[in-house]
């Protein structure tokens, strides 16, 4: 997992959406979004040609503009059409972000609909691969490094053989 990390060498271009999302299970303790085991992360889908190319998440620990900003300038080009949601921790991002709209999400998502469908898949996976997991980052490298190569399958094994290679040990306590 550690070696499917992402290099940021390859910003997003292009039309790009960004979303915020929520995972976790049911926890009947909390007490809306800040409570609870939920995790929040934030996610950025390229579009190219009606469909989704790639895309890049990061778990956040707090939805403000530090944290959303920084995944948006280490994941999408500063030239990007990019498209967020009316969310205060996305103000001021057009100073960085030249092409920026922000508009409402909207009923259960219905103009983020791509975006929304690629944080469903992910889930879905998630849930049915692995159950559970408590350090959600490296699955979602996991799964990120795995869907951005959808169109490659032919050399993803020995793309993933030199990562690993090239990457020093990494220790299963220090993953948990």
């Amino acid at each position: 997992m550690k070696a499917m990390e992402s290099s940021q060498n390859f910003p997003m271009m292009g039309k790009v959406e960004v979303d915020k999302s929520y995972v976790g299970g049911q926890d009947d303790k909390a007490l809306g979004r800040k409570e609870g085991k939920k995790k929040i992360m934030v996610a950025g889908i390229e579009r190219i040609l009606g469909s989704v190319s790639r895309w890049y998440v990061r778990v956040i620990e707090t939805a403000l503009k530090v944290n959303l900003g920084g995944f948006m300038k280490d994941h999408i080009d500063k030239n990007a059409q990019v498209k967020t949601y009316c969310w205060s921790g996305n103000k001021g991002m057009e100073d960085h972000f030249l092409n920026l709209v922000r508009e409402k999400s909207g009923k259960k998502g219905e103009n983020f609909k791509q975006m929304h469908r690629v944080i469903m898949m992910f889930k879905a996976w998630l849930k049915g691969t692995h159950h559970s997991v408590s350090n959600l980052q490296p699955y979602i490298n996991e799964y990120t490094y795995q869907y951005n190569r959808h169109r490659m399958k032919e050399g993803i094994f020995e793309n993933l053989m030199q990562r690993m290679v090239a990457k020093p040990p990494y220790p299963y306590k220090a993953f948990i």
